[in-house]
């Protein structure tokens, strides 16, 4: 490996580089370099190091090119897929060419989250349990003979969410580890071998917290399925304390209870066990699931539920569990179902010679203690069937050790399932044990990761969500783009306040004069479902759109960019959705209409929760965990716009508050430096001077 100093980092990414060769139009990056030099820092003397790297700083290559040199096994971890794909075939491929010139190599592997790959096992089953095979089913069968890797994205023609693959995909409940027959040619294990002999692996966070709670957790003992490296970068830190509470909480949905079900008669008929105990079991199971469920869903909840759904926000869907709703019919329902599982499980103990039983046996049991944890966190005390006991010695998350909740439990009612979970309202202190303190070099990275202060950008916030330690090395580099000049910033204070009945009609023509203005080319993100639907109606009444109008689900995420990309002069109004990870560079988005600020909606049980935690502690919820969250997703609704330094148009907040109020200031701060713009006038004359320079360098 080469020598592990400043240097050379600077030689892979300086101005005389192999790199600088390689990329056509190449220009050294300052921000870039010290990036590196940080990261290649902290991998070196085993620090933690939080980072923000504005657009356009190339924040990938700057912590890739300092792991691949630190010759340390690390994993990267990003926050979809789609970003998993591009670092693995783009980025790792450009580095891999660049520092094959210092004559340095180095090994990379892809690990997919196990729902992507094919299990053996549970094809067989599925098979052999008697069944009807449907036909996709049956090509799936035929694909599993010819395949290497068993990954669902050879399976171009099986639809998105096909019932046929959820029952033989693989998943975290159903792995068996080295015992499984089926161990040495399993897919999920090859993926594995694979990693264990890379330097680099690329992962994402839902793959990485998963694996993580299992592996920390009451779950030591079960197989893992990424290996154990030295460090981990985080890309897309900003979404890690949401998807981490997904997987340090738990959830029971009817969609899982139907899926245990499916499992168990299939499981018992592939075992061959199949009798009238047996079956009785079944049956008795799948009852219990249903009117377990049915209990919930009472006339109050289903109208609650579809008022939810017709302005839905993250979130806004759930509510609150408390003693008071485990009624009398629930409590029993709750009661028959405890003594199904604990039966059936019992069952499955005893015939546990066979893998898929086995595995019925444990999922039973991680199902009583997630259901016990649900109850015992809603109530006084946990009956005795609910939590198991050694489970409830070993996971004090439910525990009132300091006289304050540690889980918020809530339901959450959607028109065709319903769930009940159980979320760790303070996550900073499980990521601090089981990660910061476990994990030599733990290096979180996004554009959108510190916030405003007055003693200017903080990591504050940040840290104290996933529970970084105090001595953690920070950085905040600024964007190379020139937003003073190419981006203006424009707050609409003559509209009313977003509370007022009048205002989305208002947003609506404020949108269609703003378009007109840039001749289209609109991103329209909205906070809500309901703000969208009638934002879209009034812009579609109004017919005055030079291009065409799109809108968030009338086509998949990736048709909807594709119109948008070759209309060049389109408006696309959505939600939540399109205000991070998509990439629309160049003309094509020119202005960028956020309605409000993007605040947590303040009745979801989670962000209720950890309000109050914050209020209990002697704090301020409101400036602590409101405003900076609003913030960092306010600052990544404004990331859209500018992709590359051509890229120039505006950005149009429709909430007077961002003005009018003080914390506003703090809010605005936290953006990058475009002009600020208070009219409309001022708006058509900035876009038509940006234009015509545009049109004027294009030309030349």
């Amino acid at each position: 490996m080469p020598s592990r100093d400043v240097a050379s980092t600077d030689r892979v990414l300086g101005p005389n580089s192999p790199l600088a060769r390689r990329l056509k139009g190449y220009e050294l990056r300052e921000g870039q370099l010290a990036m590196a030099r940080a990261v290649q820092s902290a991998l070196d003397h085993d620090k933690h190091l939080f980072v923000e790297a504005g657009t356009g700083t190339g924040k990938t290559l700057a912590y890739l090119v300092p792991a691949v040199l630190s010759g340390r096994k690390i994993i990267i971890s990003t926050a979809t897929h789609a970003l998993q794909e591009q670092i693995f075939e783009k980025d790792l491929p450009l580095v891999r060419g660049v520092l094959a010139e210092h004559g340095v190599e180095f090994r990379a592997a892809l690990m997919k989250g196990l729902s992507n790959y094919l299990c053996r096992r549970r094809l067989g089953e599925r098979l052999r349990s008697g069944e009807p095979v449907p036909s996709d089913l049956a090509n799936v069968a035929q694909w599993a003979l010819e395949t290497r890797t068993g990954d669902k994205a050879e399976l171009t023609a099986l639809e998105e969410n096909a019932q046929s693959w959820r029952d033989v995909a693989s998943a975290t409940e159903t792995r068996v580890g080295a015992e499984c027959k089926y161990f040495d040619e399993c897919f999920v294990t090859r993926m594995r071998r694979v990693a264990e002999q890379a330097d680099i692996i690329v992962v994402n966070h839902h793959l990485f917290f998963a694996d993580l709670a299992l592996r920390t957790g009451k779950g030591a003992g079960y197989a893992g399925a990424i290996p154990a490296c030295d460090a981990v970068i985080f890309d897309e830190a900003h979404q890690v304390e949401a998807i981490a509470t997904d997987f340090f909480g738990v959830r029971i949905s009817t969609a899982q209870l139907d899926a245990l079900s499916r499992d168990a008669r299939r499981a018992i008929a592939a075992a061959k066990i199949l009798d009238s105990t047996s079956m009785h079991l079944v049956d008795q199971l799948e009852l219990a699931c249903h009117e377990f469920f049915r209990t919930w869903r009472t006339s109050q909840d289903v109208v609650r539920s579809e008022r939810a759904a017709s302005s839905r926000r993250a979130g806004e869907s759930r509510r609150n569990l408390t003693a008071a709703d485990w009624t009398a019919e629930r409590l029993d329902a709750t009661s028959r179902l405890g003594s199904v599982l604990e039966a059936m499980g019992a069952f499955a103990a005893a015939h546990d010679r066979d893998d898929a039983v086995a595995i019925l046996a444990r999922r039973i049991t991680d199902l009583r203690a997630g259901l016990g944890r649900i109850f015992a966190s809603a109530n006084d005390e946990p009956r005795h069937w609910e939590v198991d006991p050694e489970a409830k010695a070993s996971d004090s998350s439910h525990a009132l050790a300091d006289g304050l909740a540690r889980d918020v439990v809530w339901i959450d009612m959607r028109e065709r399932s319903v769930s009940l979970g159980a979320s760790p309202i303070d996550l900073g202190s499980t990521l601090r044990e089981r990660l910061f303190d476990r994990m030599a070099s733990v290096v979180c990275t996004s554009a959108t990761l510190a916030t405003a202060t007055h003693a200017g950008p903080s990591f504050h916030f940040a840290k104290s969500r996933l529970g970084a330690p105090s001595d953690t090395n920070e950085l905040v580099v600024p964007s190379p783009f020139d937003f003073a000049s190419r981006v203006a910033l424009y707050v609409a204070v003559d509209l009313p306040e977003p509370h007022d009945s009048s205002f989305e009609d208002a947003c609506a023509r404020r949108v269609a004069e703003l378009s007109a203005i840039t001749g289209g080319g609109a991103f329209v993100l909205c906070t809500s479902n309901r703000a969208m639907r009638r934002v879209h109606e009034q812009l579609r009444a109004a017919a005055s759109m030079e291009g065409p109008l799109l809108v968030q689900g009338e086509a998949p995420k990736h048709i909807l960019l594709d119109k948008f990309r070759a209309s060049g002069s389109a408006v696309l109004v959505a939600t939540m959705s399109f205000w991070e990870g998509v990439d629309v560079p160049g003309r094509a988005l020119r202005l960028v209409v956020i309605d409000k600020i993007p605040f947590a909606v303040p009745t979801d049980p989670i962000v209720l929760a950890r309000s109050e935690r914050i209020e209990a502690e002697g704090g301020n919820a409101f400036t602590q965990y409101s405003v900076p969250s609003a913030a960092i997703t306010l600052k990544q609704g404004f990331g859209r716009l500018i992709r590359t330094k051509k890229d120039a148009g505006v950005v149009a907040l429709l909430d007077r508050r961002a003005v009018c109020r003080g914390y506003g200031r703090l809010l605005l701060a936290s953006l990058p430096p475009a002009k600020r713009l208070g009219s409309l006038d001022e708006v058509r004359s900035f876009w038509h001077a940006v234009d015509v320079a545009a049109e004027g360098a294009e030309a030349k």
